[in-house]
């Protein structure tokens, strides 16, 4: 004797919400978000100098041997950076701390470190900190061009 199968309806609630009347288009939804994200602004903006302040206390620490993974502190805090600097268009402030995430990253997993490097990266993203949106043009590009060499010259191949 054989059963019959039994078929059971399962509901859907997201395409249930997602389908009932009301909400937000993407405008409106990208707009709220750029406003939300406006509110904060000058909060994040001068959290930024307070960041790299702390940078320039654990990339110190760091050299005399008081950390025992050095360079994941410094990656943390400049990752923190480059995140609130992209998110604001702080684009030379986001560059510099990127290739100091790089700096960092390409130490932590076995590449020869250069303390020299590092303060010079931790220098750039100070001082492009406290800029932050008043940097002309061309000091931030010789800023980053001088980094950008830097990082060459220890981490060549990546």
């Amino acid at each position: 004797m054989s059963r019959r199968a039994q078929v059971f309806e399962v509901e859907n609630r997201l395409a249930k919400i997602v389908s009932a009347p009301g909400g937000r288009t993407v405008d409106q939804a990208v707009k709220a978000a750029e406003t939300r994200i406006e509110a904060v602004r000058e909060v994040s903006l001068a959290s930024l100098v307070g960041k790299s302040d702390q940078m320039v206390q654990v990339a110190a620490a760091a050299r005399r041997g008081e950390q025992a993974k050095p360079f994941d502190a410094i990656y943390d805090i400049s990752n923190a950076i480059y995140g609130l600097a992209s998110s604001f268009g702080l684009t030379a402030l986001s560059e510099a701390a990127f290739s100091l995430c790089d700096l960092a990253d390409g130490f932590r997993t076995g590449e020869e470190p250069s303390w020299p490097a590092i303060d010079v990266h931790v220098d750039g993203v100070r001082l492009l900190s406290m800029l932050g949106a008043g940097v002309s043009a061309a000091d931030a590009e010789s800023i980053l061009d001088g980094l950008r060499r830097v990082r060459a010259r220890v981490l060549p191949s990546t």
